[in-house]
């Protein structure tokens, strides 16, 4: 059962569950509550949409460990799994019904809130993620961005049935106010950029320290083909996009809340500088360095925990 869960990254399925619910109860909600308005998608039925999502994603890193056998033992860093303790044959079974399961629960929600095309979202997410493993990461840069903006999914899925089933329960208020539900949109892509920057810098971090099973796998990553100190800078480069972004996202939007600029020097700029010069150092910490990178993640989350408040004096009149 251990090897199970050490299979599907249970921290990351976790990760991706906080993640949902937090755009939900901590940046969605609150804007309609503010306005009088309610959630429409049930408890229940956006239970399974998380429960979908975490199975994409469980199956996905299924089918990269069977890709990536020969590199992994190549390099050493992380236990084979897939092909010892678990089967090759249980591994490629495994995947095929996490994305089943997946696909189905999404069809099912897709007709549910009338908008079933939505399903085909998580057909095509999944046939993807396959070539991902089996081809598209051998690719220079492709692999490393395909899985940035896939996770950066993750936050909007939270969004793309809800907003549906809310046109249907306030449309005649949308046609007399003239007004949409897209303005939701824009928040949530805000936390799904910090987990594309994030998530990039996370891969190729990871990539350094996999690079001769990569070289002996023909994966052409960017330590691969550029040498990893163009590695390091690249993602030193990523991580002050991450900070300035984060910088203009209090002047733009959070320069009323003093909370929220504290949070973000000492929960954001600070953890990110920290992990630029351990980048920089040219010491090889690898543990430290993408332990710290997730931190990072969940710190960005962080945000969502002041915003109950903030809309408060953003959206009342």
């Amino acid at each position: 059962m251990y090897e199970i869960l050490r299979l599907i990254r249970i921290r990351t399925i976790a990760f991706a569950a906080l993640t949902m619910y937090a755009m939900r109860y901590l940046v969605i909600r609150p804007m309609l509550d503010i306005n009088g308005l309610a959630l429409q998608m049930t408890g229940w039925a956006f239970f399974l949409l998380v429960v979908a999502v975490c199975c994409l994603i469980s199956g996905a890193y299924v089918i990269n460990d069977y890709f990536d056998t020969k590199s992994d033992r190549i390099s050493g860093i992380k236990k084979v799994v897939v092909g010892k303790s678990i089967s090759r044959r249980v591994a490629i079974s495994l995947h095929t019904v996490l994305n089943l399961f997946a696909v189905s629960i999404a069809f099912y929600l897709g007709f549910a809130v009338g908008v079933w095309k939505i399903g085909i979202l998580f057909l095509l997410v999944s046939g993807i993620l396959w070539f991902y493993s089996s081809t598209y990461k051998k690719y220079f840069l492709t692999g490393n961005l395909l899985v940035g903006i896939l996770a950066s999914l993750i936050p909007i899925s939270a969004i793309v049935y809800e907003i549906p089933l809310l046109n249907m329960a306030y449309a005649e208020l949308l046609i007399e106010t003239g007004t949409n539900f897209l303005y939701m949109f824009d928040w949530v892509f805000g936390f799904a950029w910090f987990i594309f920057l994030n998530t990039l810098m996370y891969e190729i971090n990871k990539d350094i320290y996999t690079v001769e099973g990569d070289r002996e796998n023909g994966n052409h990553t960017i330590p691969v083909k550029l040498g990893i100190r163009a590695a390091e800078g690249i993602i030193t480069a990523l991580a002050g996009v991450a900070m300035i972004s984060a910088v203009l996202a209090y002047f733009v939007e959070f320069s009323a809340s003093l909370a929220i600029l504290i949070y973000i020097i000492f929960a954001l700029l600070l953890p990110y500088g920290i992990y630029i010069i351990s980048i920089l150092s040219g010491k090889r910490k690898r543990r430290f360095q993408l332990w710290l990178i997730r931190l990072i993640m969940v710190l960005c989350l962080g945000v969502s925990v002041f915003l109950r408040h903030f809309f408060l004096l953003i959206f009342a009149d």
